[in-house]
């Protein structure tokens, strides 16, 4: 409860941060959506979607993402077909920072994962510490960030496990044109118990105005896992994205 209340504290802050902007344009964002479903063989229906808010102006910045995805099989038991869930996940984080100059900055983040099918309740990660812009050009940026934090995870059975970790975040793009983009993504938050490492790997193509499409294929490892659970999940998604 109390991790999501800082993240509702941190939208709310962000929100009347972007209400109260002026003519400027300080934020920008994008929507994503994908959606499947088959039938004849094999019935599935899978859906997935993000909206992501990025707001700086002079020394302030920040950042709010949430992410949901569900996809359920035609599954036949005693001869009847039903539906059955096989994946069912909802990712929120929200970031707050100060801005030295356009470079360097230091942030608080804050992580929340709800994954019905990972053997835990949720996870949760508090984290601050030192971001830098290392490269910003019109066709290449990376940024990385680095610093201590706390961890809250809950398994389905037993006890919630929390520690003290440490949590570095690198981002590489590439601008092949005006229409076709690269960007990957890398977190990584490791304590004594467990170490997280998370890759996106995304291709983005505009199709019109600021109407595009994104391939991405992500990676979930987890050194430590509760029994019975695989120590790596991956996702590949084709996507609709408007960005604004």
């Amino acid at each position: 409860m109390k991790l999501k209340s800082a993240l509702i504290l941190l939208s709310l802050i962000l929100i009347t941060a972007m209400a109260n902007a002026d003519e400027e344009k300080n934020f920008s964002g994008s929507g994503e959506a994908g959606l499947l479903v088959t039938s004849g063989n094999s019935e599935t229906d899978s859906a997935n979607a993000k909206i992501g808010l990025k707001y700086e102006k002079e020394h302030f910045l920040g950042e709010v993402n949430l992410a949901a995805l569900y996809n359920s099989e035609k599954t036949e038991i005693d001869g009847n077909k039903e539906d059955k869930v096989s994946a069912e996940k909802y990712n929120y984080s929200a970031k707050v920072g100060y801005k030295f100059n356009p470079a360097n900055y230091v942030f608080f983040n804050a992580d929340y994962e709800d994954d019905r099918f990972s053997g835990y309740d949720y996870k949760t990660t508090y984290s601050l510490g030192y971001g830098r812009k290392v490269i910003t050009t019109d066709t290449i940026n990376l940024d990385i960030e680095v610093g201590p934090g706390y961890r809250y995870d809950k398994p389905n059975l037993g006890e919630t496990v929390d520690e003290a970790v440490f949590r570095g975040y690198a981002m590489f793009s590439y601008k092949f044109s005006d229409a076709v983009s690269f960007q990957q993504d890398l977190t990584v938050v490791t304590g004594s118990s467990n170490t997280n490492t998370k890759s996106v790997t995304a291709l983005k193509s505009k199709i019109i105005g600021a109407l595009g499409m994104k391939v991405a294929y992500k990676i979930d490892n987890n050194t430590d896992v509760p029994a019975g659970k695989e120590k790596t999940d991956t996702e590949t998604a084709l996507t609709l994205v408007y960005d604004f």
